[in-house]
């Protein structure tokens, strides 16, 4: 997908800070590099996790409303580094900066504890999936964070580093490098009985129904071509019951700021609405849309499937008199 020659990290190494085999530390196993970025020279891996296809939430900026941030899905992949011993957490960001840079990736945010100060709550919404045990290796001083972005025709490459004086490994610099490549997801590996039959039946025994084949583009309330089949049964759900009128309920997940889902959700449920009236002819009258954001979970959403169950639309049956 991108050129996967290594980016070299510019690295000036100093007398005397070379690890010594007895103090390098080894990887762990099943662990590597990114093909696309190398490790700090000296370094090794305590934490590593690569999905061809998950969701991940980058810090991206502070503004006098707080933190923004950008949630992506496509291949990503999660690296702990311990860097050699005397090295200040500056000197590692900064020479990981430098390689991005050249190589052509724009910084879209940086903070550094103690220079530009890094809000806490950067730390509190970054949590990468490294099963570890033990202290938090990402707890200690000197706490640094960017995320850096190389655009492509394809999707683009999002890349953030944080990196720390860590207290679990005596004060060396540990590094949680994350790499997002942007790709769509493939489907067609799971089938889903959601035919109007199975909808209307749904509707008359619970009054509502949850629906998961409606698929939005990342942030956005534009509806994916892979969504046509679900919404068409809904189309037919609403000819064969001519008198029957449905609110359209939109719902996200926790992530992000709770006015920003609640805006998100409802304009999701007015491009339900939209859809059906444009692409199949059902009387928009008969559909009331409402954005519910993150207010009626029904999974938790401290990791990627219960927030991929909170991130649906849903019908609910309307009474008329």
């Amino acid at each position: 997908m991108y050129k996967k020659e290594i980016l070299s990290v510019l690295v000036i190494i100093s007398l005397g800070l070379f690890l010594t085999p007895a103090f390098a530390g080894e990887d762990i196993e099943g662990s590597e590099d990114h093909p696309m970025i190398s490790r700090y020279e000296g370094s090794y891996i305590i934490g590593y996790a690569h999905y061809d296809y998950d969701r991940i939430v980058f810090p991206k900026e502070v503004n006098e409303d707080g933190l923004r941030t950008i949630d992506l899905e496509g291949e990503v992949t999660r690296i702990l580094y311990v860097a050699p011993e005397g090295l200040s957490v500056l000197q590692v960001q900064r020479n990981y900066q430098v390689a991005l840079q050249d190589a052509g990736f724009d910084m879209l945010y940086e903070c550094f504890d103690g220079m530009d100060g890094c809000p806490r709550h950067v730390y509190t919404q970054y949590a990468p999936s490294f099963d570890l045990r033990g202290r938090n290796p990402m707890m200690g001083r000197d706490q640094s964070y960017f995320l850096a972005r190389l655009p492509g025709d394809e999707g683009d490459v999002y890349v953030s580093a944080h990196t720390v004086l860590s207290d679990r490994v005596d004060g060396q610099p540990v590094t949680a490098l994350q790499v997002m490549e942007e790709q769509p997801l493939v489907t067609g590996k799971v089938e889903v009985d959601i035919s109007a039959a199975a909808m209307a039946e749904y509707l008359e025994e619970t009054g509502s129904v949850r629906i998961y084949g409606i698929h939005f583009d990342t942030d956005e309330a534009s509806i994916q071509e892979g969504s046509a089949s679900t919404l068409r049964e809904i189309a037919l759900l609403l000819e064969e019951h001519p008198d029957l009128e449905l609110g359209v309920a939109g719902h996200t997940d926790a992530t992000g700021s709770v006015d920003y889902n609640m805006d998100l959700s409802m304009r999701r449920a007015e491009a339900v609405i939209e859809y059906l009236a444009n692409e199949h002819g059902i009387d928009p009258g008969r559909l009331t849309p409402h954005g519910l954001g993150p207010w009626a979970p029904v999974a938790g959403n401290h990791d990627e499937d219960g927030r991929a169950r909170n991130r649906r639309v849903e019908l609910i049956r309307l009474e008329v008199e």
